[in-house]
């Protein structure tokens, strides 16, 4: 009987320690779980829609910036070789030359320090590319109303978006870098970066069958919307589930 008194009483002082290593580690774990979910999700969300902006403003403004005849005529032959060469061979052609030169571009866009400097290049050089396009055919339009009749088309905002991806993700891994977290970023890092290229082969599927099927412009919205949606909902779990199991890290 004393013994057992004994070892209900050994019992009843070792019950308490769990409890108090608990308060210990919930701030930690929370704070975890805020790190990579709450600041870090929200810094990366506001970076998206902010290089997105800048996108956009780029290519409208190349479109505004008056050319001479001569960049005009030679954006425009640059393009008909390019149309010619990806066009001319059928269909699954079309969509493979599509579909890995915008892979090619948004691979360099994910370059850290690279990456925003090479997406003002190439948006530039297209908004000048839809001028010429837009002065030179058999129709003349202003080159503005040609770029807004562009996003009419569900494929041009979806490649926006798999570049826009593309650069958050290396501009991402900087700021990782700087606040010494490198090693949780770089896994997200590689995720969005196979969403960019999963984006764009959205995107050259989508040109394809526009070329094919004109008359499915406006029906194709329906499914890429959807797209995008189980897409983000992807990204914030993901994310999600990185700051649950992150190492502690000051931000």
């Amino acid at each position: 009987m004393a013994q057992s008194a004994e070892e209900a009483g050994t019992s009843e002082q070792q019950q308490p320690q769990p409890q108090q290593q608990q308060p210990q580690q919930q701030p930690h774990q929370r704070r975890q779980k805020n790190l990579a979910g709450g600041r870090f999700g929200s810094r990366r969300l506001l970076l998206f829609v902010t290089v997105l902006v800048i996108e956009l403003t780029i290519f409208f403004l190349a479109m505004a910036i008056p050319m001479d005849a001569t960049q005009q005529m030679s954006s425009y032959t640059q393009w008909q070789q390019i149309v010619q060469s990806v066009k001319g061979q059928g269909p699954l052609d079309e969509f493979s030359g599509i579909f890995l030169n915008n892979v090619r571009i948004a691979l360099i866009e994910a370059v850290p320090f690279v990456g925003p400097v090479f997406l003002g290049y190439s948006l530039f050089y297209s908004g000048e590319v839809v001028q010429a396009l837009a002065v030179l055919s058999p129709t003349p339009v202003p080159p503005l109303i040609l770029g807004a009749v562009l996003f009419l088309l569900p494929h041009s905002l979806v490649e926006f978006t798999g570049y826009a991806v593309s650069v958050t993700a290396g501009v991402m891994l900087i700021w990782a870098g700087i606040k010494k977290r490198l090693r949780i970023e770089i896994r997200v890092y590689a995720k969005e970066v196979l969403v960019a290229v999963g984006v764009l082969l959205v995107a050259a599927a989508t040109e394809t069958s526009l070329d094919v099927y004109p008359d499915l412009a406006f029906a194709l919205w329906v499914p890429i919307i959807i797209g995008i949606v189980v897409i983000w909902v992807w990204l914030r779990r993901a994310h999600t589930r990185q700051g649950q199991v992150a190492p502690t890290v000051p931000l």
